[in-house]
């Protein structure tokens, strides 16, 4: 962390060294990573360092992973629990869930619009239970990744919510148009950046 803080601080200190209370969030991050550090579990701490003594280990010709969404494979997490093995007989190294937390039902951007990155979606399963798998996964031998996608929430999201209700510090965190002349502008030549229509929305 010491090694790091240099240019973390210089990264922060670029993008928001504007504001008048720069200090004052580097300072609460510090103290949520010093947090998280001493909770962290002894055997995430010794792999840790492990990756820090081969600083290379992402680009080891044995890393190989595999990529899926938890309802089209496996119906829910215990579901996906139930697969280990056979992801072990794969020989992937991780596993890539694509988006599992909670978001709205109908339009949510193929899962991405995300409502809670506290919880998961209740229709795969529970924080605990993902918390559950993660742990058997690492006993096995198998990594894994999730995603955060911070650049957009859906309309269901704490932040969304003060923002639409006039909290003009939460709507200093979305781009908002007074009307919709400028999003179809971009609408007209932007292509989606997934094809939803050869696939199944959640």
């Amino acid at each position: 962390m010491q090694a790091d803080f240099e240019p973390l601080f210089n990264a922060l200190l670029q993008i928001y060294g504007d504001q008048y209370d720069f200090y004052y969030p580097v300072s609460a991050l510090l103290d949520a990573l010093a947090g998280s550090w001493i909770e962290r579990p002894v055997d995430l701490k010794d792999l840790d360092h492990a990756r820090l003594d081969h600083p290379k280990w992402f680009q080891s010709n044995q890393m190989m992973g595999g990529v899926c969404y938890v309802d089209l494979f496996a119906q829910d997490l215990r579901g996906l629990r139930e697969k280990i093995p056979y992801l072990k007989e794969l020989g992937l190294i991780y596993l890539h869930r694509v988006p599992l937390f909670r978001c709205p039902e109908g339009e949510n951007d193929g899962g991405y619009a995300i409502s809670s990155y506290r919880e998961v979606d209740p229709r795969l399963g529970s924080i605990t239970e993902f918390a559950d798998l993660i742990r058997e996964l690492r006993q096995n031998g198998i990594g894994t990744v999730a995603d955060f996608v911070f650049n957009h929430t859906s309309n269901e999201y704490e932040w969304a919510l003060k923002a639409r209700a006039g909290d003009p510090v939460f709507q200093a965190y979305y781009r908002i148009f007074p009307d919709h002349q400028m999003p179809d502008t971009y609408e007209k030549t932007l292509r989606e950046s997934i094809p939803w229509n050869d696939l199944k929305i959640r």
